[in-house]
C-alpha cells in the first residue's frame, strides 16, 4: 500500500499537479511530486555540481538519459540517478498519474529554485543546457527498476 505524503513545504498545489519540499539542506533536497498522465516534467538538461535522482512511488516515469538519449521507463519502486554531466529529461508517458521523490545531492540551489517558482522569482542554480558533446553516456547513470 502506498501512503500519500501530505507534509512538506508547498511549492505547487493544483488539482492534477503537486510539488512539495520534504527536506531542504545544503547537502540534500528532497521533493515529492505528482503529475497527470502524458505530462512532460523536465526538458533535457545537465547538472555540473550535483546528482539528480528520482524514486518512483506510484505509476511510472520515462527518462531520456545520457548523450545517447537512452529511453528508460521506471515503475513504482524504481530509481534513476543522473550524476553530474549526465543529460536527462523525464515525462509521464503513461495513461495514469505518477508520484515520485526527487533527490538533489548536494542541493545545488534546487530548494531556492523551487521556492522561486512558487514566489515568481527567478533563481540561478546548478542547471545547464546539454553541452554540444552530449555530456556523459547513459552508462554513467544508476538505474534500478
Amino acid at each position: 500500500m502506498i501512503v500519500p505524503i501530505t507534509d512538506g513545504e508547498a511549492i505547487l498545489r493544483r488539482e492534477k499537479r503537486e510539488i512539495s519540499i520534504l527536506v531542504a539542506s545544503e547537502e540534500v533536497t528532497i521533493t515529492h511530486a505528482r503529475c497527470p498522465a502524458g505530462e512532460q516534467v523536465a526538458a533535457p538538461h545537465v547538472h555540473y555540481e550535483h546528482t539528480d535522482a528520482f524514486y518512483v512511488l506510484e505509476g511510472e516515469l520515462t527518462f531520456e538519459i545520457g548523450r545517447e538519449d537512452e529511453t528508460i521507463t521506471v515503475s513504482s519502486g524504481g530509481f534513476v540517478a543522473a550524476p553530474p554531466r549526465v543529460a536527462h529529461s523525464f515525462r509521464n508517458a503513461s495513461d495514469r498519474p505518477a508520484r515520485w521523490l526527487t533527490i538533489h545531492a548536494r542541493d545545488g540551489g534546487f530548494a531556492a529554485f523551487m521556492r522561486g517558482i512558487r514566489d515568481g522569482v527567478e533563481v540561478e542554480w546548478d542547471i545547464s543546457a546539454v553541452p554540444a558533446d552530449g555530456g556523459l553516456p547513459a552508462s554513467e547513470a544508476i538505474v534500478r527498476s
